[in-house]
């Protein structure tokens, strides 16, 4: 009988404040140089028109999140931006670190149909992803304390309705196997391709996702979403995300079909507008660029929703024009930091 080398037991995570694990420094370093892609930018403006107020799209934005340039409301994903710089597989790896440790006790609160202890579990590791993962997220959580917490809400109750839902899970569970019998091909770089399975999990994954926000909407947890956006854009979403994992790792002459089954072969066209109107975020500073009649924009630099239609107002104390945010009366210039009140 061959002898037995025990293997030392791993050190425990080191715990945060919040009692997530603390990243590793790898995770540490990586996640710092994704952060710091967080935006693109780009002359080619996504083809779509708001599915709130009808409005065009004209400017192009800076994240994978497309916001109205009119009300300021979520109206699209686009694929194009969120694979430039984001990287997926590195922000599914800082969750599964994050959320890994109490994955047993998450199974066991299934299980069990606790729905409460299922919340208390999973609440304190998403919010901690949306802190290091900015790049995969919204630019509203960046700033936003309000809009944060009722992220986090939505998205906890979005995996707790799928996980306690028997249908969903079971195709879930068809999905996890379809992806483990995949084949997988060597390539001389040290990569892999995979085979022709990858189309039935494409099924399989567009069906779970079909199934799921039936599941949400019948549900009410659609309600919770503090977007207000449509199925429609949150789908797009999670195939974007499923398809960034997977791209690199079908034939190159296979891509385009793979997008296409996900209808992620979106148009773009290229900057048109001349008589865009230059304004300052009255919360970081930024500037942005508006269109004329616009009501409400999103500043994609801190995630605040601005009010552009109110106007601006000079700074009371070094004349510095802001626009303010929706709701508020009174900032902190972010130039000198003097406070400042509007009507």
């Amino acid at each position: 009988m061959a002898s037995v080398v025990a293997e030392s037991p791993r050190p425990a995570p080191v715990l945060t404040a919040s009692g997530v694990p603390d990243l590793t420094g790898e995770l540490k370093r990586q996640l710092a140089r994704a952060n710091s892609r967080v935006f693109a930018h780009s002359d080619f403006v996504k083809q779509v028109d708001c599915v709130h107020c009808g409005a065009p799209k004209q400017l192009p934005s800076k994240t994978a999140y497309v916001y109205c340039d009119h009300c300021g409301s979520l109206t699209d994903y686009d694929f194009r931006i969120a694979n430039l710089d984001s990287n997926a597989a590195l922000t599914n790896q800082v969750f599964a670190y994050l959320v890994g440790p109490v994955q047993p006790a998450l199974d066991i609160a299934i299980a069990t149909g606790n729905k409460d202890r299922y919340r208390e579990l999973l609440r304190p590791g998403f919010a901690e992803w949306l802190r290091q993962c900015p790049q995969a997220n919204s630019p509203r959580c960046a700033r936003d304390d309000d809009f944060f917490e009722r992220q986090v809400t939505y998205q906890v109750e979005c995996f707790l309705t799928r996980d306690f839902d028997h249908s969903t899970h079971q195709v879930g569970q068809q999905l996890t196997a379809a992806t483990r019998a995949l084949q997988r091909i060597p390539q001389p770089d040290g990569s892999y391709l995979v085979g022709d399975g990858i189309w039935s999990v494409a099924a399989l994954f567009k069906q779970q996702m079909e199934m799921s926000y039936k599941v949400l909407e019948d549900n009410g947890v659609m309600a919770l979403d503090p977007e207000n956006a449509p199925v429609s854009v949150w789908l797009r979403m999670e195939y974007s995300l499923f398809c960034q994992n997977w791209l690199s790792k079908i034939a190159a002459a296979d891509s385009e079909r793979f997008l296409a089954f996900f209808g992620l072969n979106g148009a773009y066209s290229k900057l048109k507008i001349t008589d865009a109107q230059t304004r300052k975020c009255g919360c970081c500073g930024d500037e942005l660029r508006t269109v004329p009649g616009a009501r409400q924009v999103i500043c994609e630099s801190c995630g605040r929703k601005l009010d552009i239609e109110g106007g601006e107002v000079p700074c009371q104390n070094c004349g510095a024009p802001l626009s303010f945010p929706v709701g508020v009366t009174t900032i902190d210039c972010p130039y000198c930091q003097v406070s400042t009140h509007r009507a």
